[in-house]
């Protein structure tokens, strides 16, 4: 699967979101890389003549609509929401709240505005695909540690929404669905799994996805995650 399909990415700035843009337009995709700050879009030399780059950070909706507007009904193929911002590490009694909002804002918010702005576009194209990068930490019935009380209960939001939406756009012939990355060396060196596999993993996924995927939650090797 190659030619000719347009996939719309968020949080292309660094780790997973860069990684999916390099390795989708390698594959000869049209890639649409959008960052929280445009300086770092991905060079032509790296990226190639098929991506282009727009300035979009998932809080900011006028940004949305401005990439709305100038897309306009040019069809997506696939959506990728994988804008997200990371681990709260204070523990219960010390949680600091301008960043669990912040969470909210980022990870469950900013994912359910681009996906109303752009069901239109991906309604209109060949393959109607939503792919949105959740985690395990939103998993309700895996959490055995408790604590990052803000990560958890906005990835376990954003798995409401994906379940939400493969009822409410399956009428459209719209497929969504829920990806856990893995571990990834995207800021930690410690963790096991390479970038670059953990998104090949992920790709391999929203490439197959049907009728029957729609709605899941996947981890990155195409193994089932409970709610």
């Amino acid at each position: 699967m190659s030619e000719d399909f347009t996939i719309l990415i968020t949080g292309c700035d660094t780790g997973l979101g860069r990684e999916f843009a390099l390795q989708y337009a390698r594959a000869g995709w049209h890639v649409i890389a959008s960052y929280r700050d445009h300086a770092n879009r991905i060079p032509t030399a790296e990226g190639g003549d098929r991506m282009s780059h727009a300035q979009l950070d998932v809080t900011h909706f006028d940004e949305i609509d401005a990439l709305k507007a100038h897309l306009g009904a040019r069809p997506v193929d696939v959506l990728l929401n994988n804008a997200g911002i990371g681990l709260d590490k204070l523990e219960f009694g010390s949680i600091d709240y301008a960043y669990f909002r912040k969470m909210y804002e980022v990870n469950t918010v900013g994912p359910m505005k681009l996906c109303e702005t752009f069901a239109s576009n991906i309604a209109a194209s060949r393959l109607r695909r939503i792919a949105i990068v959740s985690s395990r930490m939103g998993s309700i019935s895996s959490n055995l540690t408790g604590g990052h009380y803000g990560y958890r209960a906005s990835k376990a939001g954003l798995n409401a929404i994906v379940r939400s939406l493969a009822l409410d756009l399956n009428a459209r012939g719209i497929r969504v669905v829920a990806l856990h990355p893995g571990w990834a060396r995207t800021s930690e060196p410690e963790a096991p799994l390479a970038v670059e596999e953990s998104v090949e993993g992920m790709r391999k996924i929203i490439g197959r996805l049907g009728a029957h995927d729609t709605g899941q939650f996947y981890n990155y090797d195409g193994a089932p995650i409970a709610w």
